[in-house]
């Protein structure tokens, strides 16, 4: 479990260990800390997973922030913040940790992805919404990075050849009842919990996440797609059926500029995902070398 706040994952396997001890179920969890925030974090953690030469069967990269009518904000590295943690992060995370995806061939690649990046735009050149072309909100930023993980999850698919055994695939949870609320004002806060009859409760929301990364289907489909060259990857639905991408997300050569502009941000060469199913070594310009 990779979390920004180790203790606090802690103290939460602590109490489902309490909750279930009286079933006999024991838990086997190790915590390592990932912080999306910090490009360096990204590349500190793939690096300690690698080392241990373990097999990655399913990395699903779920954590994302959508900070509500809140002012443009940078992380250090100098992204904004929906682009950094949304996509630029777990694309970083995706690449570097091909090797023991490899490993732990046939593996998977699922992102958590919203129905929000239907109305996403992505601008490659300005990225951080920063050159006054858009006018900044939080739904510009957060939608475009959506939009953004969709195209680079596209291409990743594309790239990575059948005898990898690695498939990726985004999926959308729906609207969940989570703490993406909390920057809401209280009394719109308030009227979104009075609507549980279209807002899923966390254990209902990942359920796509769970099918995507245990159906015996998955693999064959997103070949399937790769093998009937369909321009995108493959995307679930929150009730577990595949489903079509935005129209946007089928503009292949705005994604495959996306592709090329996400990898020089973070620090990766053009080639890295060839290099690295060949077994080479990648150098990234973030984390400790």
């Amino acid at each position: 479990m990779a979390v920004r706040k180790p203790k606090a994952a802690h103290d939460l396997i602590q109490k489902w260990q309490n909750e279930w001890s009286g079933m006999g179920l024991s838990l086997d969890i190790e915590v390592m800390e990932l912080d999306l925030l910090s490009l360096d974090s990204v590349a500190r953690f793939s690096e300690a997973w690698n080392v241990q030469m373990k097999p990655l069967h399913v990395l699903i990269n779920n954590a994302g922030i959508f900070s509500i009518e809140l002012p443009q904000k940078f992380s250090k590295d100098g992204y904004e913040e929906h682009m950094q943690v949304n996509h630029l992060a777990p694309a970083l995370l995706s690449v570097l940790l091909l090797p023991s995806l490899i490993r732990g061939s046939p593996s998977r690649i699922v992102n958590v992805n919203s129905v929000m990046h239907y109305v996403g735009f992505v601008d490659e050149e300005d990225m951080n919404v920063v050159s006054g072309r858009r006018k900044y909100s939080s739904l510009v930023g957060y939608a475009g990075s959506k939009l953004a993980q969709v195209m680079f999850s596209s291409i990743l698919h594309k790239r990575l050849p059948a005898e990898a055994g690695i498939s990726v695939l985004c999926v959308s949870p729906g609207v969940v009842s989570t703490n993406v609320t909390c920057d809401l004002p209280r009394f719109l806060q308030a009227g979104y919990h009075l609507l549980p009859c279209f807002i899923f409760s966390p254990e209902e929301g990942s359920r796509s996440s769970l099918f995507a990364a245990t159906d015996p289907q998955v693999p064959e489909y997103c070949e399937m797609l790769k093998s009937d060259e369909w321009p995108v990857c493959a995307f679930i639905s929150q009730d577990c059926r595949p489903t079509n991408p935005s129209e946007e997300a089928h503009n292949l050569e705005t994604a495959y500029k996306v592709w090329g502009r996400t990898l020089e941000m973070v620090g990766l060469s053009y080639d890295c995902v060839e290099r690295l199913l060949d077994g080479q070594e990648v150098i990234c310009r973030f984390g400790a070398q």
